[in-house]
């Protein structure tokens, strides 16, 4: 009996961790589409840096889906002698009645993690970088850290094609037809080729609507900044001595280069979670001076010494946020060879691998390792106009 052909379009985050995980399987025949190429600068999933960790909130259940994701991400480690990830702490400066700082250090006690709760006194004793007047409940978590982004990329895309899977760069699928359930599907590209697949699963991160347009899908596009602050001192500033840290909407890493032996730039990364002005995929990156000085602003009062150091680079990237920022993991109404997902909203990267075999477990049919309800598109049923389109 011969196997599908399955066919994945974006090698983003998502796309490529699907793909390694039918791989795994030991599925054939997969191949993965890409517009650009992997790691492009256009995208959501490159760069250099994510940020893994557990505090969630009320929402344990991502509490849950990071355990888990940390199992895949030490494992990937393991399989291909890299390193993808760098431990590096996170510390919380928050509000006793803020929502989520005090739901998120309980949540972790109960998954099984050891928090601590710090004094101000205490938290100003171990991390003097930081101004807390602003705040009254600090926490610190050892198990939390930064993901490689690019180098995370990299490996997959290098094991991929090391269990016989395909990937094309440069290939841009403009449309897909799926008129007669009982003939493959058909994939248009800007070339004018086309192909066909038995199924496929969509991972576009910002270009959703150009795919998926009829669905109306209640999915916003968002300009992000992530700002990059160099001349800092090591001592100070680098892994051991600076933590990962979440503050409001502000958050950001040690020095990068610390964390990966001392290659790479040495930069501070820090930015706000914020969600920016509403933009289409593919416009050119703007850099918005007025929300850079807003974030800026912010930063220099948590971080005082940020006033010395030079902004060396800003990067840009595109959100997909769904209403409730929760993701959108589903089959296309109508016809479930179309499995898509979207709906990031900024914080899918640490889930990379763990969505990979949640979207490979509906292509074969099998039980999702984590429930596939919560992220259901008829969730918004009130929202969208979802049909059949036969």
């Amino acid at each position: 009996m011969s196997q599908k052909h399955i066919t994945i379009v974006g090698a983003g985050i998502v796309g490529l961790s699907t793909a390694f995980a039918l791989l795994k399987q030991g599925m054939k025949h997969i191949t993965v589409l890409e517009q650009a190429t992997v790691g492009h600068d256009r995208g959501a999933s490159h760069g250099l840096s994510r940020l893994i960790r557990p505090e969630y909130g009320t929402k344990r259940f991502y509490t849950e889906m990071v355990q888990s994701s940390f199992k895949l991400w030490k494992s990937l480690e393991q399989r291909t002698q890299r390193t993808l990830y760098t431990p590096t702490g996170l510390l919380t400066l928050g509000y006793e009645n803020d929502g989520v700082t005090q739901p998120s250090y309980h949540s972790l006690w109960e998954a099984g993690y050891t928090p601590e709760r710090l004094t101000g006194d205490t938290c100003i004793q171990r991390f003097p970088q930081f101004n807390t007047q602003n705040y009254d409940l600090f926490t610190y978590n050892t198990e939390a850290g930064m993901l490689h982004a690019s180098t995370c990329l990299q490996t997959l895309k290098d094991a991929i094609l090391d269990l016989g899977g395909t990937i094309r760069e440069t290939s841009r699928v403009i449309h897909i037809t799926h008129d007669n359930q009982h003939r493959p599907l058909g994939l248009y590209l800007s070339t004018g080729e086309k192909l066909i697949a038995d199924q496929v699963v969509l991972t576009t991160g910002p270009w959703v609507h150009r795919m998926l347009g009829e669905l109306h899908l209640p999915i916003r596009l968002t300009r992000q900044y992530a700002l990059y602050f160099a001349n800092l001192e090591l001592a100070t500033f680098g892994l051991n001595a600076f933590p990962a840290f979440i503050a409001d909407d502000l958050y950001g890493f040690p020095i990068y280069s610390s964390c990966i032996g001392g290659s790479g730039p040495s930069w501070l990364k820090a930015t706000s979670h914020l969600f920016g002005a509403t933009v289409a995929p593919d416009e050119l990156p703007i850099i918005d001076e007025h929300v850079i000085k807003q974030v800026t602003t912010k930063l220099l009062d948590l971080i005082p010494d940020l006033r010395h150091a030079e902004l060396a680079h800003i990067g840009t990237c595109i959100y997909d946020v769904s209403p409730d920022e929760d993701f959108i993991l589903d089959q296309y109404p109508g016809d479930p060879r179309i499995i898509f997902a979207t709906g990031l909203s900024g914080h899918g990267f640490k889930f990379g691998l763990l969505l990979g075999e949640m979207l490979s477990s509906m292509v074969y049919e099998a039980e999702s390792p984590i429930s596939l309800e919560h992220f259901r598109l008829a969730r918004f049923a009130d929202e969208t106009h979802v049909h059949s389109v036969a």
